[in-house]
């Protein structure tokens, strides 16, 4: 394990348990809209964690693995992201070694936004449902 500054041990173990609980509340807005359990964890589970595994795991090419971490609910791992990198250096950072492409609040942001548009049409439908 790499040495990191405290500050960013603070914001790896906060910015996880923030993680799992926007997930949460991502996998309770899918089950509001699918109403079958089984479907709603096949699509969070898809949602979140396929695009992480996927994109990590060398399957893709860099730049697909890379659009893929920045556009899905998989950018919010990112907070967990403890190694900088760098402008200066000129190849490629993979996300197989621990490199997303965005900057960890800012991946944490896309994750916020796809549970917050889940979320949304979760509202509307049951206000529409049970109306």
């Amino acid at each position: 394990m790499y040495p990191v500054t405290t500050l960013t041990a603070v914001r790896v173990v906060a910015g996880t348990v923030l993680l799992i609980a926007l997930v949460a509340v991502l996998a309770v807005a899918l089950g509001t809209i699918l109403r079958r359990t089984a479907a709603a964890v096949t699509v969070g589970i898809v949602g979140v964690v396929l695009p992480y595994v996927i994109g990590i795991g060398s399957v893709l090419p860099i730049g697909t693995a890379q659009w893929l971490l920045r556009v899905s609910p998989a950018a919010g791992f990112a907070i967990e992201q403890s190694i900088p990198a760098y402008s200066q250096v000129s190849t490629t950072y993979a996300p197989a070694f621990g490199y997303f492409p965005l900057a960890p609040w800012a991946g944490f942001a896309v994750l916020c936004g796809w549970t917050a548009l889940a979320f949304g049409l979760a509202v509307v439908l049951i206000r529409r449902r049970d109306a």
